[in-house]
């Protein structure tokens, strides 16, 4: 499948179709910088996180890796249970080449990426650790209260990258959302994705991220709708297996879109199978009906 460059019409998008998307065992969200920042030091680390977590353990207060046990939450193990942790590296140069062409063709939610990109020179990587046992829905809340405490210890940061979707957002877009709690890892660590398939009118939209804490991402392969219609009505799709624990199953049905709003009149099935795009995941499947494109079993 020849997948068109957003920007350049005639550029066709190599694939690498043996490129797999596996479920995060520790969950990384980078921390862009224009100016190299100061990183804290432990003790002011772990003030932050008990205002918003409250009961925190110092693991390491190693400036190269410092890490911090979380006793809010716990994550069960063969071994016993313990509290998660999370994790911060030492501050590091940063190459724009770091996301690759591909990735930067997704970058909806920030207009002048690739100027964005370019006046970043440092980044700072957070993730969680001994988490990945956890409810998925309590690790994420981890994940978002660690990413929003990080901020606050860096307010000189520019935007973050979320590696496991291609997400890119600037620091305003996470500091000032009004996202319902329920609704933050979706917006934060979720992408939705667009393309033009080659020598077509066929459209493809898709989520990347809901894979990376063991959910289905989606997609659609369509043609005569309007793509930010499904733009909408998947990240809507998302919210919902989010918050269900992905309840539809294959050959069920889902409300689909009339006049580019949701309705319970219109039925699209679904189905599971594995991407048609880059990394390789299972996603659900959703068939337009007669505006779906492809084949499907």
């Amino acid at each position: 499948m020849g997948l068109l460059d957003r920007f350049k019409k005639d550029k066709v998008l190599k694939q690498e179709l043996d490129k797999n998307a596996d479920f995060q065992s520790l969950f990384q969200i980078h921390l862009l910088f224009c100016y190299k920042p100061t990183k804290p030091g432990a003790n002011i680390i772990k003030e932050a996180l008990n205002r918003k977590f409250g009961n925190i353990d110092v693991v390491s207060g190693d400036k190269s890796l410092t890490s911090f046990a979380v006793k809010k939450y716990t994550a069960k193990f063969k071994e016993g249970s313990i509290p998660p942790q999370v994790l911060m590296m030492e501050v590091q140069p940063f190459k724009e080449e770091t996301i690759s062409e591909f990735e930067r063709t997704q970058l909806w939610d920030v207009k002048d990426n690739e100027e964005l990109l370019g006046s970043c020179k440092y980044r700072l990587i957070i993730s969680d650790m001994m988490a990945a046992t956890m409810e998925y829905k309590e690790r994420c809340e981890l994940l978002v209260g660690w990413l929003e405490v990080a901020l606050t210890l860096f307010p000189n940061c520019t935007a973050i990258w979320v590696p496991s979707s291609g997400k890119l957002l600037t620091s305003e877009q996470v500091n000032n959302n009004k996202i319902k709690d329920e609704d933050k890892f979706i917006y934060l660590c979720v992408n939705v994705r667009f393309f033009n398939i080659q020598n077509t009118e066929d459209m493809l939209v898709d989520t990347l991220g809901l894979y990376a804490i063991g959910l289905p991402d989606l997609q659609y392969h369509f043609h005569n709708l309007k793509p930010d219609d499904i733009v909408g009505h998947a990240f809507n799709v998302a919210s919902y297996i989010f918050t269900a624990n992905a309840p539809v199953k294959s050959g069920e049905t889902i409300d689909g879109l009339e006049g580019g709003k949701m309705s319970k009149v219109v039925r699209w099935r679904c189905q599971y199978e594995k991407s048609l795009i880059q990394p390789v995941r299972e996603v659900m499947d959703i068939c337009l009906g007669e505006y779906a494109s492809g084949t499907r079993q």
